[in-house]
């Protein structure tokens, strides 16, 4: 059954690898069944915007139409898709959306697998699992560490990034979540909206190294766990709290152990008994000043992709003329 089918991708000043996207989506284009396939990039704010006469796109013959969000500053990738999922939502000149990143990594050769999995379960998202990645070692401890902590803090898994297929009743839903705007896998697990996972391997960069390095990962981590901010901050009271008891009762022990036997050693009570409430106090105010914070923000305004995405936009170019059918 043909469809309408639109790639979201960031862009930040790599346009020849951008170029090299073009042309292997290009050429899968025939392969999706009679479905039309459309271009939606996201200048992220890069210090070289892309010109029309300035990136050889001939090559291209098959897309039905390459266009490039202009945004007036960077707002790094996660920011960057929501704003393109909100470009696109508001069209509705579509059917299925592909979010992939334009370095190389995500493989377009992935896509037909990808819209093959939600013509299956068109209800669902179908997200690309990493069955195999092609970073260095130090990265993948680092990234399964960084799973670990998610999984810890949130109570949920995440093995997933941002390449993934949706259909466009789920597309126009998760644009109004605010955690949209952090990251969009963690936004997708916390939206509880339906999807399913594939497995993917990644693939390798188009031209020059990895921009993803330790500060970039631990930003990124810290991004999507600030989606579930709330569940974070009551798993850390609890915590909190089961440390403050736990000092309550050694105080309590150590009390009893001076007063109603000869076991205590002379300055030993003193000592533990200051120590242990020192760190009461301290859980106190943690506890009291992380609530206060939290509340804080609960009673501030959310902000929802949808309605400040064009607020970001500066322009649109438009690389290909549109054709018959494009999205």
């Amino acid at each position: 059954m043909s469809s309408r089918v639109v790639v979201v991708t960031p862009v930040y000043n790599d346009w020849e690898s951008f170029r090299r996207l073009l042309i292997e989506l290009d050429a899968i284009a025939p392969k999706l069944g009679g479905s039309t396939l459309s271009v939606l990039a996201v200048d992220d704010g890069s210090e070289r915007s892309v010109e029309p006469d300035r990136l050889d796109v001939t090559p291209v013959r098959q897309l039905a139409s390459v266009e490039v969000v202009r945004l007036i500053c960077n707002l790094g990738h996660q920011r960057a898709i929501a704003i393109g999922l909100a470009t696109v939502a508001a069209r509705a000149r579509y059917d299925a959306v592909v979010v992939m990143d334009s370095d190389g990594e995500d493989r377009p050769d992935d896509v037909p697998r990808l819209l093959a999995a939600l013509q299956g379960e068109p209800g669902r998202a179908v997200m690309a699992r990493r069955a195999r990645r092609s970073e260095g070692l130090l990265f993948r401890w680092l990234y399964t560490l960084y799973k670990l902590v998610f999984r810890v803090l949130t109570g949920q898994r995440i093995s997933f990034g941002n390449f993934s297929a949706f259909p466009s009743a789920l597309i126009e839903q998760l644009v109004y979540r605010p955690e949209l705007w952090n990251n969009l896998a963690a936004g997708l697990t916390r939206s509880r909206l339906p999807f399913r996972s594939i497995p993917t391997d990644r693939g390798f960069r188009y031209e020059g190294a990895s921009k993803m390095n330790l500060t970039s990962l631990v930003i990124h981590g810290l991004s999507a766990v600030s989606v579930y901010t709330d569940v974070v901050f009551v798993r850390v009271l609890l915590f909190s709290l089961a440390v403050a008891g736990a000092a309550l009762v050694g105080i309590a022990a150590v009390v009893a152990i001076r007063v109603a036997t000869d076991l205590a050693i002379p300055g030993w009570a003193s000592t533990v008994v200051g120590m242990l409430s020192i760190l009461l106090v301290q859980v106190l105010i943690f506890s009291s000043g992380a609530t206060f914070l939290l509340l804080a923000n609960r009673s501030g305004p959310s902000v929802i992709p949808a309605r400040v995405a064009a607020d970001y936009v500066k322009g649109v170019a438009q690389l290909l003329p549109r054709r018959t059918g494009g999205a």
